[in-house]
């Protein structure tokens, strides 16, 4: 079976939730489960010095301008 990604290696990414809207870069992709059919994917984002782990319903590949402004 083969797994969709929603994101690649190196691509920059930005957060939902995130009200500055920095870009971060993909440098991870793990997937996790007991089967294919059955499994989580995760993507770690790097900004900066500072990485942490995120699904992908938490990341969009463009910014969101109304969440910079504060809308």
């Amino acid at each position: 079976m083969v797994k969709d990604l929603k994101f690649k290696l190196g691509e920059i990414v930005y957060l939902k939730t995130d009200s500055e809207q920095l870009p971060r870069m993909v440098t991870e992709i793990s997937i996790l489960g007991s089967s294919m059919s059955d499994c989580v994917t995760t993507y770690d984002l790097s900004q900066g010095e500072e990485s942490s782990e995120h699904y992908s319903s938490e990341i969009i590949k463009t910014k969101d301008t109304n969440l910079k402004l504060g809308i």
